[in-house]
């Protein structure tokens, strides 16, 4: 176990990591530096996860020059590039440390590594060698083995909807996605990979997949039209008709029809820095309506239009939908 206040993979410690890679382009505005600054003041494991970056870069300025300077980037499309090699620097600093940590610690590491990866409201569609189209939602990491016996896509964090594609030129390879609690074999399929706070979620929308509990319980088919939440143990409750409105991401919208304010809330946090929240109060609200991903700030309003509720900013990291005081 970690024996640091903050565990060196955690959210906190990443967007600590995020925030001196930024300071650190060259690029950075003094808008940037205050809004820095402010992260740091709202919560005090942000300043302590911030010092603990600071001392250990003192140890990073020891590697040799050529690995020094590449975490400072010159542009934004590097931006990625720096943020891995800041974690990979940091690892080398830590040594033996963050070797000792558990599977489930190394895990935010992996995210940081992989091969493809989403920040948190970007999305992205990637085309394999064989034709297979990934769609990465948002805050989403995958790494891709492909050899000749399988294709494989470890799925670290996040969310994709997998189309697969059917090799004509060569012997079968099965094509499966691992994750944290068990393996999704396709059998020629589009089907969609969630792994959130309630578990895995996987719904097929064509064809078939099988889903293997890592606990070793028996495999259990998932055919088109279907879905179900799945953990170490295999199937949790029974399956459901699959939610094509789950997917809309990947037009870029959130479909609501009649969903609990809360759970719209937490949805849409899924897609922006900082903190969202929503007062227990009013999380049971209906709300209705086709809201664009990429507009936030939008969809904050129309809520605010459509339900009596209001909005309290801290800064703009962390932001609090509340009752509104009754006139």
């Amino acid at each position: 176990m970690a024996t640091d206040a903050i565990a060196p993979g955690s959210d906190i410690a990443l967007a600590a990591i995020d925030w001196m890679v930024l300071l650190q382009s060259g690029t950075a505005t003094e808008q940037e530096h205050e809004a820095c600054r402010r992260w740091r003041a709202v919560d005090l494991r942000h300043e302590q996860a911030w010092q603990r970056l600071q001392s250990l870069s003192e140890r990073v300025a020891g590697l040799p020059r050529t690995l020094a300077h590449g975490s400072i980037g010159a542009g934004a499309n590097r931006q990625r590039h720096n943020r891995r090699f800041a974690v990979k620097a940091l690892c080398v600093a830590m040594g033996a440390g963050l070797l000792a940590t558990g599977a489930n610690e190394m895990v935010p590491w992996r995210v940081w590594l992989a091969e493809y990866s989403t920040a948190a409201g970007e999305r992205r569609r990637v085309i394999l060698a064989d034709g297979t189209v990934i769609e990465l939602n948002t805050a989403t990491a995958v790494d891709i083995a492909y050899s000749e016996q399988a294709r494989l896509v470890r799925l670290h964090r996040g969310e994709v909807l997998i189309t697969t594609a059917q090799e004509q030129e060569r012997a079968y390879r099965p094509f499966v996605v691992t994750t944290r609690v068990g393996r999704v074999q396709a059998l020629g399929t589009r089907f969609q990979v969630r792994d959130g706070e309630a578990g895995l979620r996987v719904a097929v929308f064509e064809g078939a997949v099988e889903f293997t509990p890592a606990g070793g319980s028996p495999a259990i088919r998932v055919d088109a039209g279907r879905q179900g939440m799945f953990d170490h143990n295999g199937l949790v409750g029974s399956l459901a008709d699959a939610d094509r409105d789950a997917v809309a991401w990947t037009d870029g919208v959130i479909v609501a029809d009649r969903m609990p304010l809360g759970a719209l809330v937490a949805e849409l946090e899924r897609y922006m820095p900082g903190k969202l929240r929503c007062d227990p109060g009013i999380a049971g609200l209906p709300i209705s309506g086709v809201f664009p991903l990429d507009r936030p700030a939008h969809i904050l309003a129309a809520i605010v239009r459509t339900l009596p509720v209001r909005i309290d900013t801290f800064t703009s990291y962390w932001i609090t939908l509340r009752p509104r005081a009754a006139t």
